[in-house]
This record gives C-alpha cells, structure tokens and sequence, in this order.
C-alpha cells in the first residue's frame, strides 16, 4: 500500500460522499489528476493526502472527513503509513 493508494481510496470514497462533480472539482484545486478509471495520475505522497483532505473539509464539512477516517486509516496501519494529522 502506497499514499497514491490511500489517495485512491479517498477519492472513491468521497465519489460516495460528495458526488463525482464535486470529488473532481476538489481534485483539480488540489493539482491531482485521475484516469477515466479513477486512478491517480503519478504519485501521491503524504502531503497530497493531508491537502487534499484538508480541501474536503473546508468545502463540504467534517463528514467528509469522518467518511474516509476509518478506511484509511486502517490501510495505512496494515502498511505503516503515517497519517496526516487530519486524518488521526
């Protein structure tokens, strides 16, 4: 498990949360690019993950970031990943 896969979990979460419009509006303010098949374009690291996380709050709430806490923050322990503060 890589960030760029948490990065892919979040995003297919939020599809579910946020929509698929708005998911990908947030994408673009956070400079990260999907595939037609919802694949991160290049690599993500931590800090795409904090900022991106950190946009969907701002814009959409705290249940945005309460979607995500729990599957996320599981991957990353199975594969020793720190989490972004937001996201603990």
């Amino acid at each position: 498990m890589t960030y760029t896969q948490l990065i892919e979990l979040v995003i297919m979460r939020q599809i579910g949360i946020v929509g698929l419009k708005n998911t990908m509006d947030i994408l673009r303010e956070s400079g990260l690019a999907v595939g037609d098949d919802f694949r991160l374009v290049g690599k993500g690291g931590h800090d795409d993950l904090e900022k991106l996380m950190i946009k969907f709050k701002v814009k959409y709430g705290l249940v945005t970031v309460m979607g995500c806490k729990i599957a996320v923050g599981r991957k990353a322990r199975e594969w020793n990943l720190a989490l972004p503060q937001i996201l603990k």
